[in-house]
């Protein structure tokens, strides 16, 4: 048998015009594409043509999937700050142009502003738009106010001179200090011990040592047995071990009158041994006989004009003497001379003014007695609370 004819072949115009295709049409397998009549030239190139654009929509298809698959499933992260510059001055302002999320996750660095451009900043922005008040002015005059020096005259009283303590205590709980100090008569004891250390716990530690068979009673005043300077030793010696008055830390000094000399002249106690210098101080009847010195109760003026030559600017007069008999009856009747001696003392405290002195404190001790040793833990709260007034005083008129 003869071999069996060979198909015909498509004619060689269809190849031309294949090749006048793109470049997508071209990269289409032959092998897919049947061979055709002549007269199908049209229909081969429609299906080419079809094919392409099905592998490419399928191909854009499959990638827009991928691509929603990985955001969907990419954790999220916040959208960074975009910080932009001020336009130059007068140009428009630039639109801040969002980050696409794709690159969010990559580009975790700050964009970097440069600072220059808002040195040129418009100062019309007005100044009063969210600012505070101004602040109210503070009154500093009492900053120019010189804080005065404070110089102290503890009165006369005998064992009445305990309230003392409660005054110091005062004084120093409210940061009040004091320059210098003067004692009179029993005030003397108290002034000497708080100038030593300038602290009232010492003098009240030092007070209550004292016994009372060191003192007269009511029995012995009655009788006419005052006790002497003598008798005291042991106890001033307990109080006043050693040094002298020069050591201590605030100036001190006490008034007596040498009554051995004709002239009874007034002696300032301010050098030496402080026991001989309250010794000399103390004596005044009826409490304590004299024994070449006694104690000199009146000289208020004179004790004001030595506290100001030692510096002091403000003086305070305390008087403990209160109103009443300053006696018990039984020993105002024995020893009527001493009843009328403590009468004028009285009296000369209580008409003291300035300028002699700038402020009085007085102390209302009418239930104790001069002699009466029961009474001085009374005395003591009796000053504490006469002074609680006059240091707040003190402190808002001076600024203490």
């Amino acid at each position: 048998m003869s071999p069996a004819p060979a198909p015909a072949q498509a004619p060689a115009t269809a190849t031309a015009l294949d090749s006048t295709e793109s470049s997508t049409e071209a990269s289409i397998d032959q092998s897919l594409v049947p061979s055709m009549p002549c007269h199908n030239r049209s229909i081969g190139l429609d299906l080419r043509r079809g094919l392409a654009l099905a592998c490419w929509t399928g191909l854009f298809l499959s990638l827009s999937a991928c691509q929603g698959l990985e955001t969907r499933t990419r954790p999220s992260s916040p959208k960074p700050r975009t910080a932009t510059a001020p336009p130059a001055s007068g140009g428009p302002a630039a639109a801040a142009t969002p980050m696409p999320s794709s690159q969010v996750a990559v580009e975790a660095a700050p964009t970097t502003v440069d600072a220059e451009p808002f040195a040129n900043a418009s100062s019309d922005t007005p100044s009063d738009v969210g600012a505070t008040p101004a602040p109210t002015p503070v009154d500093t005059s009492f900053l120019q106010k010189e804080i005065p020096r404070v110089g102290v005259i503890l009165g006369p009283g005998g064992l009445k001179a305990y309230a003392h303590i409660g005054v110091l205590r005062e004084f120093h709980r409210s940061r009040i200090p004091i320059h210098a100090i003067v004692g009179l008569e029993w005030g003397a004891l108290m002034a000497a011990t708080y100038a030593e250390k300038t602290q009232p716990n010492d003098v009240e530690w030092k007070g209550f040592r004292l016994r009372e068979s060191d003192v007269a009673d009511r029995r012995d005043l009655e009788k006419h047995k005052p006790k002497s300077p003598g008798d005291l030793d042991s106890y001033l010696s307990l109080a006043f071990p050693s040094g002298g008055i020069e050591k201590m830390k605030i100036p001190f000094a006490c008034p007596s009158i040498q009554s051995r000399l004709k002239q009874n002249a007034l002696s300032w106690q301010s050098r030496g041994s402080v026991k001989e210098a309250v010794s000399r101080c103390l004596p005044f009847p009826p409490l304590m006989r004299e024994a070449g010195s006694m104690a000199a109760p009146l000289a208020i003026a004179e004790s004001a004009q030595w506290l100001r030559q030692q510096g002091a600017t403000l003086i305070v007069l305390v008087n403990v003497l209160g109103s009443g008999e300053a006696l018990h009856p039984d020993v105002a009747s024995a020893d009527h001379a001493a009843s009328v001696l403590w009468s004028e003392v009285r009296r000369a405290h209580a008409s003291a003014r300035s300028p002699t002195v700038n402020w009085i404190l007085s102390v209302n001790t009418s239930g104790q007695k001069l002699e009466d040793f029961a009474a001085r833990r009374a005395s003591v709260e009796a000053g504490a609370r006469a002074a609680g007034d006059l240091t707040r005083k003190l402190s808002q008129q001076y600024g203490f």
